[in-house]
């Protein structure tokens, strides 16, 4: 028999794979789903383990080689607005910083999508709380997510030919392609999950639009039962999830502690 542990309001934190595996453990989640594999459905919540977000990012290396710093990295170094975004909207797009490990480090400014369209999933293997479950992640499956890269990658070319770089590079930067085709392809080739994932418990007020919780973490059909880490946040924001995280989780702590 499963223990059961019996409390006032339960918070679950698991985190953007744990979190919605812990409800559809429950019983709670996408009847079908749960159906197929043996569980008995609680409560009736497709939007559970659906809307997995990231930022997908593409490599790009600048050329450049030298010592490697002892100090800290700083990852963000530019957001900006793809021609694509919204005037006055968030950024959509942003170059980061990264050092890849090896013996002769080098300096690379890689594409990241801030708001991808595209979306993943998460799905239990079995109702085994030891079975890892089975993601998928959203990649660049959506083509205006492919566009908005594609617009980045050449940017970011374009910097790595400035002279302030070349004259401390070694080596070139990667010539662009020749085609659109081929560009295309060196994007799609090249792209990769930072991972910065979010949204498999999306927040929003719309049980049958695919929200998990309401505005203030609780679970949709269910009583004193919360969800607080970065699975509620329903859309990648534009930048590092974990500010946006620690905030979410202190202003929720706040609101839970007022109600009980």
């Amino acid at each position: 028999m499963a223990p059961e542990i019996r409390a006032a309001w339960i918070v679950v934190a698991a985190g953007t794979y744990g979190s919605p595996a812990i409800l559809m453990r429950s019983g709670i989640g996408p009847a079908e789903h749960l159906g197929d594999l043996g569980i008995d459905v609680q409560i009736d919540l497709p939007g559970v383990g659906a809307n997995l977000a990231d930022h997908p990012a593409v490599d790009l290396d600048s050329g450049w080689r030298g010592p490697a710093t002892t100090g800290p990295i700083l990852h963000s170094i530019a957001t900006f607005r793809s021609s694509h975004a919204p005037t006055g909207g968030s950024p959509d797009l942003m170059f980061w910083a990264s050092d890849p490990d090896g013996d002769e480090p080098g300096f690379w400014f890689d594409p990241v999508l801030l708001k991808p369209e595209s979306r993943g999933s998460l799905r239990l293997r079995s109702s085994d709380p030891t079975a890892p479950p089975r993601i998928t992640l959203p990649g660049i499956r959506e083509p205006g997510d492919v566009e908005r890269l594609i617009e980045a990658y050449r940017l970011g070319l374009e910097l790595a030919d400035r002279p302030e770089i070349r004259r401390l590079s070694k080596e070139a930067p990667p010539a662009e392609p020749s085609t659109p085709e081929a560009l295309r392809r060196r994007v799609i080739e090249h792209a990769y999950s930072i991972p910065h994932v979010v949204g498999t418990c999306a927040m929003g007020p719309s049980p049958a639009s695919g929200d998990v919780v309401d505005a203030l973490g609780r679970v949709h059909g269910t009583e004193r039962l919360s969800v607080i880490d970065a699975s509620i946040i329903p859309e990648a924001p534009s930048g590092f999830p974990h500010i946006v995280t620690i905030m979410l989780a202190e202003h929720l702590s706040e609101k839970l502690l007022a109600i009980l």
